[in-house]
Protein backbone atom coordinates (compact mmCIF):
# COMPACT_ATOMS: atom_id res chain seq x y z
CA UNK A 1 0.00 0.00 0.00
CA UNK A 2 2.66 2.40 0.59
CA UNK A 3 4.38 1.63 -2.41
CA UNK A 4 1.31 2.26 -4.57
CA UNK A 5 1.17 5.97 -2.28
CA UNK A 6 4.62 6.82 -3.41
CA UNK A 7 3.31 5.98 -7.06
CA UNK A 8 0.15 7.71 -6.98
CA UNK A 9 2.28 10.54 -5.21
CA UNK A 10 5.16 11.06 -8.64
CA UNK A 11 2.78 10.85 -11.31
CA UNK A 12 0.68 13.44 -9.26
CA UNK A 13 4.35 15.80 -8.89
CA UNK A 14 5.34 14.68 -12.99
CA UNK A 15 2.13 16.20 -14.07
CA UNK A 16 2.03 19.26 -12.10
CA UNK A 17 5.44 20.01 -13.66
CA UNK A 18 3.94 20.08 -17.48
CA UNK A 19 3.68 23.43 -18.19
CA UNK A 20 0.11 24.01 -19.55
CA UNK A 21 -0.79 26.17 -22.46
CA UNK A 22 -4.81 27.24 -23.23
CA UNK A 23 -5.44 27.09 -26.81
CA UNK A 24 -7.07 30.46 -26.71
CA UNK A 25 -4.44 32.36 -25.51
CA UNK A 26 -1.25 31.34 -27.57
CA UNK A 27 -0.74 31.56 -31.55
CA UNK A 28 -0.11 27.74 -33.39
CA UNK A 29 2.24 28.16 -35.88
CA UNK A 30 0.87 25.93 -39.23
CA UNK A 31 3.62 27.28 -41.27
CA UNK A 32 7.02 28.27 -41.80
CA UNK A 33 8.88 30.30 -43.90
CA UNK A 34 12.71 31.05 -44.64
CA UNK A 35 13.58 33.97 -47.75
CA UNK A 36 16.72 35.35 -48.74
CA UNK A 37 17.98 38.96 -48.74
CA UNK A 38 20.70 41.11 -49.85
CA UNK A 39 23.67 40.83 -47.19
CA UNK A 40 22.73 37.27 -46.55
CA UNK A 41 19.63 38.29 -44.22
CA UNK A 42 16.81 35.36 -43.88
CA UNK A 43 13.40 36.84 -43.86
CA UNK A 44 11.06 34.51 -42.00
CA UNK A 45 7.84 33.85 -42.35
CA UNK A 46 5.48 32.53 -39.30
CA UNK A 47 1.91 31.66 -40.58
CA UNK A 48 -1.05 30.60 -37.91
CA UNK A 49 -4.75 30.38 -38.35
CA UNK A 50 -7.00 33.26 -36.43
CA UNK A 51 -10.65 31.16 -36.24
CA UNK A 52 -13.63 33.02 -36.43
CA UNK A 53 -16.93 33.26 -34.89
CA UNK A 54 -18.62 31.80 -38.32
CA UNK A 55 -15.74 28.76 -38.10
CA UNK A 56 -13.93 30.60 -40.84
CA UNK A 57 -10.64 30.58 -40.80
CA UNK A 58 -8.06 33.84 -40.98
CA UNK A 59 -4.52 33.44 -42.53
CA UNK A 60 -2.81 35.40 -40.25
CA UNK A 61 1.35 35.83 -41.15
CA UNK A 62 4.22 37.80 -39.20
CA UNK A 63 7.12 38.60 -41.75
CA UNK A 64 11.10 39.55 -40.04
CA UNK A 65 14.58 39.27 -40.65
CA UNK A 66 17.59 39.04 -39.32
CA UNK A 67 21.55 37.46 -39.43
CA UNK A 68 20.60 34.38 -37.87
CA UNK A 69 17.68 32.36 -37.11
CA UNK A 70 18.11 32.69 -33.42
CA UNK A 71 17.35 36.81 -33.61
CA UNK A 72 14.45 35.63 -36.25
CA UNK A 73 12.72 33.94 -34.29
CA UNK A 74 12.99 36.49 -31.03
CA UNK A 75 11.99 39.27 -33.54
CA UNK A 76 8.59 36.81 -34.32
CA UNK A 77 7.93 36.81 -30.87
CA UNK A 78 7.94 39.95 -30.62
CA UNK A 79 5.71 40.97 -32.95
CA UNK A 80 2.87 38.28 -31.88
CA UNK A 81 0.46 39.39 -29.86
CA UNK A 82 0.56 35.82 -27.75
CA UNK A 83 2.83 33.40 -27.20
CA UNK A 84 4.08 31.50 -30.67
CA UNK A 85 3.75 27.86 -30.46
CA UNK A 86 5.88 25.08 -32.76
CA UNK A 87 3.55 21.69 -32.05
CA UNK A 88 1.45 21.84 -35.00
CA UNK A 89 3.78 22.98 -37.32
CA UNK A 90 2.55 21.13 -40.55
CA UNK A 91 5.04 22.86 -43.50
CA UNK A 92 8.10 24.61 -43.53
CA UNK A 93 9.01 26.20 -46.89
CA UNK A 94 12.10 27.57 -48.18
CA UNK A 95 12.52 30.59 -51.23
CA UNK A 96 14.61 28.80 -54.59
CA UNK A 97 17.27 31.76 -53.74
CA UNK A 98 17.76 30.47 -50.65
CA UNK A 99 17.77 27.11 -51.36
CA UNK A 100 20.40 28.03 -54.10
CA UNK A 101 22.71 29.18 -51.12
CA UNK A 102 21.89 26.39 -48.94
CA UNK A 103 20.00 26.32 -45.41
CA UNK A 104 21.52 23.58 -43.47
CA UNK A 105 21.93 25.65 -40.37
CA UNK A 106 17.66 26.07 -40.55
CA UNK A 107 17.75 22.31 -40.58
CA UNK A 108 19.84 21.68 -37.55
CA UNK A 109 17.64 24.34 -35.82
CA UNK A 110 14.47 22.50 -36.95
CA UNK A 111 15.67 19.14 -35.57
CA UNK A 112 16.66 20.42 -32.32
CA UNK A 113 13.59 21.82 -31.16
CA UNK A 114 11.60 19.32 -29.09
CA UNK A 115 8.20 20.67 -29.96
CA UNK A 116 8.63 20.27 -33.61
CA UNK A 117 8.15 16.61 -35.60
CA UNK A 118 10.29 15.09 -37.71
CA UNK A 119 7.14 14.09 -39.82
CA UNK A 120 6.53 17.95 -41.07
CA UNK A 121 6.62 18.41 -44.64
CA UNK A 122 9.56 20.43 -46.51
CA UNK A 123 9.27 21.74 -49.38
CA UNK A 124 11.04 24.61 -51.91
CA UNK A 125 8.84 27.33 -53.57
CA UNK A 126 9.49 28.59 -56.46
CA UNK A 127 9.54 32.28 -56.00
CA UNK A 128 9.61 33.29 -51.75
CA UNK A 129 8.32 31.34 -49.26
CA UNK A 130 6.44 34.18 -47.51
CA UNK A 131 4.15 34.77 -50.87
CA UNK A 132 3.18 31.17 -50.70
CA UNK A 133 2.46 31.55 -47.24
CA UNK A 134 0.33 34.91 -47.90
CA UNK A 135 -1.92 33.10 -49.97
CA UNK A 136 -5.46 32.05 -49.37
CA UNK A 137 -6.08 28.14 -49.75
CA UNK A 138 -8.59 25.95 -48.93
CA UNK A 139 -11.20 25.95 -45.66
CA UNK A 140 -9.07 24.66 -42.91
CA UNK A 141 -6.22 27.44 -43.18
CA UNK A 142 -2.79 27.20 -45.60
CA UNK A 143 -0.47 25.52 -43.28
CA UNK A 144 -3.23 22.43 -43.37
CA UNK A 145 -3.60 22.68 -47.42
CA UNK A 146 -0.25 22.64 -47.76
CA UNK A 147 0.24 19.68 -46.02
CA UNK A 148 -2.99 18.20 -47.68
CA UNK A 149 -1.47 19.04 -51.01
CA UNK A 150 2.09 17.43 -50.18
CA UNK A 151 0.89 14.25 -48.67
CA UNK A 152 -1.72 13.56 -51.53
CA UNK A 153 1.30 14.21 -54.07
CA UNK A 154 3.02 11.70 -52.24
CA UNK A 155 0.56 8.85 -51.51
CA UNK A 156 -1.38 8.71 -55.18
CA UNK A 157 0.92 10.95 -57.48
CA UNK A 158 4.64 11.52 -58.58
CA UNK A 159 6.34 13.32 -55.21
CA UNK A 160 8.77 10.76 -53.63
CA UNK A 161 8.47 10.29 -50.07
CA UNK A 162 10.11 13.19 -47.62
CA UNK A 163 9.84 15.14 -44.22
CA UNK A 164 12.00 16.27 -42.39
CA UNK A 165 13.55 13.17 -40.64
CA UNK A 166 14.37 11.88 -44.62
CA UNK A 167 15.73 14.62 -45.69
CA UNK A 168 18.14 15.59 -42.64
CA UNK A 169 19.17 11.50 -43.24
CA UNK A 170 19.89 12.10 -46.46
CA UNK A 171 21.76 15.35 -45.56
CA UNK A 172 24.00 13.90 -43.19
CA UNK A 173 24.33 10.53 -45.14
CA UNK A 174 27.87 10.12 -47.47
CA UNK A 175 26.14 7.43 -50.21
CA UNK A 176 23.01 9.64 -51.23
CA UNK A 177 22.03 13.20 -51.70
CA UNK A 178 18.40 14.53 -50.58
CA UNK A 179 15.54 16.23 -52.71
CA UNK A 180 12.51 18.01 -52.40
CA UNK A 181 9.40 18.66 -53.80
CA UNK A 182 9.29 22.33 -55.81
CA UNK A 183 6.41 24.49 -55.19
CA UNK A 184 4.38 27.42 -57.68
CA UNK A 185 1.94 29.17 -56.28
CA UNK A 186 -0.87 29.34 -59.50
CA UNK A 187 -2.61 32.56 -58.03
CA UNK A 188 -3.87 33.34 -54.98
CA UNK A 189 -5.86 30.73 -53.91
CA UNK A 190 -4.50 27.78 -55.75
CA UNK A 191 -0.96 25.88 -55.51
CA UNK A 192 1.35 23.08 -57.99
CA UNK A 193 3.72 20.96 -57.11
CA UNK A 194 5.78 21.98 -60.37
CA UNK A 195 8.83 19.44 -59.85
CA UNK A 196 11.68 18.43 -57.25
CA UNK A 197 14.78 20.01 -56.40
CA UNK A 198 17.81 18.19 -55.97
CA UNK A 199 20.75 19.14 -53.67
CA UNK A 200 24.44 18.45 -53.00
CA UNK A 201 26.98 19.99 -50.91
CA UNK A 202 23.79 21.37 -49.06
CA UNK A 203 22.92 23.15 -52.57
CA UNK A 204 20.02 23.14 -54.91
CA UNK A 205 21.51 22.39 -58.24
CA UNK A 206 18.99 20.42 -60.13
CA UNK A 207 15.39 20.80 -61.40
CA UNK A 208 13.26 17.78 -62.38
CA UNK A 209 10.11 18.97 -64.30
CA UNK A 210 7.04 18.16 -63.73
CA UNK A 211 6.51 15.73 -67.02
CA UNK A 212 9.48 13.67 -65.55
CA UNK A 213 8.60 13.16 -61.86
CA UNK A 214 7.43 10.14 -62.64
CA UNK A 215 10.63 8.43 -63.70
CA UNK A 216 11.96 9.88 -60.50
CA UNK A 217 10.05 8.36 -58.33
CA UNK A 218 10.82 4.96 -59.59
CA UNK A 219 14.24 5.17 -59.22
CA UNK A 220 14.39 6.84 -55.32
CA UNK A 221 11.37 5.39 -54.14
CA UNK A 222 7.96 3.18 -55.22
CA UNK A 223 4.70 3.68 -56.11
CA UNK A 224 1.34 2.01 -54.22
CA UNK A 225 -0.89 4.49 -56.84
CA UNK A 226 0.20 6.64 -59.83
CA UNK A 227 -0.62 6.89 -63.85
CA UNK A 228 1.19 7.60 -66.84
CA UNK A 229 -0.04 8.31 -70.38
CA UNK A 230 1.59 6.78 -73.35
CA UNK A 231 0.85 7.43 -76.43
CA UNK A 232 0.53 5.11 -79.28
CA UNK A 233 0.16 5.62 -83.35
CA UNK A 234 -2.15 9.06 -82.98
CA UNK A 235 -3.99 7.44 -79.92
CA UNK A 236 -2.85 7.16 -76.27
CA UNK A 237 -3.57 4.52 -73.16
CA UNK A 238 -4.26 5.78 -69.31
CA UNK A 239 -2.13 3.42 -67.08
CA UNK A 240 -3.57 4.04 -63.78
CA UNK A 241 -3.35 1.99 -60.24
CA UNK A 242 0.45 1.74 -61.18
CA UNK A 243 2.17 0.18 -58.50
CA UNK A 244 6.38 -0.14 -58.67
CA UNK A 245 9.58 -1.57 -57.07
CA UNK A 246 13.29 -1.55 -57.96
CA UNK A 247 16.42 -3.28 -57.05
CA UNK A 248 19.65 -2.30 -57.87
CA UNK A 249 22.52 -4.71 -58.14
CA UNK A 250 25.87 -3.39 -58.11
CA UNK A 251 29.46 -5.02 -60.14
CA UNK A 252 32.28 -3.95 -58.04
CA UNK A 253 34.38 -6.30 -59.92
CA UNK A 254 34.31 -4.27 -63.53
CA UNK A 255 35.78 -1.35 -63.76
CA UNK A 256 33.97 1.04 -64.37
CA UNK A 257 31.63 -0.59 -61.54
CA UNK A 258 28.72 -1.73 -63.07
CA UNK A 259 24.77 -0.58 -62.22
CA UNK A 260 22.06 -2.57 -62.74
CA UNK A 261 18.61 -1.17 -61.52
CA UNK A 262 15.83 -3.54 -62.22
CA UNK A 263 12.28 -1.79 -62.10
CA UNK A 264 8.82 -3.71 -61.99
CA UNK A 265 6.16 -1.41 -62.46
CA UNK A 266 2.52 -3.25 -62.62
CA UNK A 267 -0.62 -0.97 -63.69
CA UNK A 268 -4.11 -1.06 -65.49
CA UNK A 269 -5.31 0.24 -68.67
CA UNK A 270 -8.05 2.60 -67.54
CA UNK A 271 -8.47 4.48 -70.45
CA UNK A 272 -7.63 3.73 -74.76
CA UNK A 273 -8.65 6.43 -76.98
CA UNK A 274 -8.80 4.10 -80.26
CA UNK A 275 -11.36 1.84 -81.09
CA UNK A 276 -10.32 -1.79 -79.97
CA UNK A 277 -7.69 -2.70 -77.56
CA UNK A 278 -6.91 -6.21 -78.08
CA UNK A 279 -4.23 -8.26 -76.91
CA UNK A 280 -1.71 -7.39 -79.55
CA UNK A 281 -1.93 -3.17 -79.08
CA UNK A 282 -1.78 -4.74 -74.86
CA UNK A 283 1.74 -5.89 -75.85
CA UNK A 284 2.83 -2.78 -77.92
CA UNK A 285 1.54 -0.55 -74.90
CA UNK A 286 3.50 -2.86 -72.47
CA UNK A 287 6.76 -2.52 -74.92
CA UNK A 288 6.39 1.14 -75.51
CA UNK A 289 6.02 1.72 -72.00
CA UNK A 290 9.44 -0.14 -70.93
CA UNK A 291 11.13 1.43 -73.83
CA UNK A 292 9.94 4.82 -72.55
CA UNK A 293 11.19 4.12 -68.45
CA UNK A 294 14.33 2.66 -69.75
CA UNK A 295 15.43 5.69 -72.36
CA UNK A 296 14.10 8.38 -69.41
CA UNK A 297 15.60 6.96 -66.45
CA UNK A 298 18.79 6.25 -68.14
CA UNK A 299 18.99 10.04 -68.93
CA UNK A 300 18.27 10.87 -65.63
CA UNK A 301 21.19 8.93 -64.22
CA UNK A 302 23.59 10.25 -66.82
CA UNK A 303 22.54 14.13 -65.73
CA UNK A 304 22.84 12.65 -62.09
CA UNK A 305 26.42 11.62 -62.64
CA UNK A 306 27.14 14.93 -64.71
CA UNK A 307 26.00 17.20 -61.32
CA UNK A 308 27.54 14.59 -59.24
CA UNK A 309 24.88 14.68 -57.46
CA UNK A 310 23.33 10.68 -56.15
CA UNK A 311 19.72 10.98 -55.15
CA UNK A 312 19.01 7.02 -55.73
CA UNK A 313 21.92 6.36 -53.33
CA UNK A 314 24.25 4.37 -55.99
CA UNK A 315 27.54 5.08 -53.03
CA UNK A 316 25.52 3.69 -50.00
CA UNK A 317 25.09 0.38 -52.13
CA UNK A 318 28.59 0.02 -53.59
CA UNK A 319 29.43 0.68 -49.63
CA UNK A 320 27.32 -2.13 -48.59
CA UNK A 321 29.20 -4.73 -50.73
CA UNK A 322 32.58 -3.11 -50.74
CA UNK A 323 35.25 -4.08 -48.28
CA UNK A 324 37.96 -1.19 -46.95
CA UNK A 325 35.57 1.26 -49.21
CA UNK A 326 37.00 4.79 -49.79
CA UNK A 327 34.75 7.84 -49.89
CA UNK A 328 36.88 9.79 -51.58
CA UNK A 329 37.78 7.34 -54.42
CA UNK A 330 34.40 6.69 -54.81
CA UNK A 331 33.52 10.06 -55.61
CA UNK A 332 35.99 10.71 -58.43
CA UNK A 333 34.72 7.10 -59.82
CA UNK A 334 30.50 7.35 -59.54
CA UNK A 335 30.58 10.23 -62.87
CA UNK A 336 32.15 7.26 -64.69
CA UNK A 337 29.49 4.47 -63.21
CA UNK A 338 27.89 2.40 -66.04
CA UNK A 339 23.99 1.82 -65.70
CA UNK A 340 22.14 -0.51 -66.74
CA UNK A 341 18.30 -0.64 -66.53
CA UNK A 342 15.93 -3.14 -67.43
CA UNK A 343 12.27 -2.01 -66.58
CA UNK A 344 9.58 -5.06 -66.70
CA UNK A 345 6.22 -3.77 -67.08
CA UNK A 346 3.20 -6.19 -65.91
CA UNK A 347 -0.64 -5.16 -67.93
CA UNK A 348 -2.72 -6.60 -65.10
CA UNK A 349 -6.03 -5.74 -67.07
CA UNK A 350 -7.59 -2.87 -69.81
CA UNK A 351 -10.21 -0.73 -68.46
CA UNK A 352 -12.56 1.62 -70.79
CA UNK A 353 -12.28 1.88 -74.60
CA UNK A 354 -13.39 5.49 -76.05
Amino acid sequence: MKSFSLILLCFLLLTGCVQQQIIDEVNVETGLGFDLLEGNRIKGTVLYPQFLPDKSVNNVTIVESAKVSRDLLSKLERQSNQPLVTGSLEVVLFGKKLAKEGFFHLIDSLQRDPNIGSRIDLAVVDGTAEEVLQGKYGMEGNGVYIKSLMDHNMKYRDVPRQNLHLFASYLYSKGRTTYLPIIRKVNNTELEISGMGLFNNKRLVQKIGEEKMFFFKILVDKYSEGSETIKLDGDEAVVRSISSTNKIKVNTHKHPTEVTIEVKVNGVIREFTGNHLDMKKENVIREKFEKIIKKETLSMLKQFQKNHIDPVGIGERVQSVTRHFNWSKWRDEYPNVKFKVKPKVIIMESGTVE
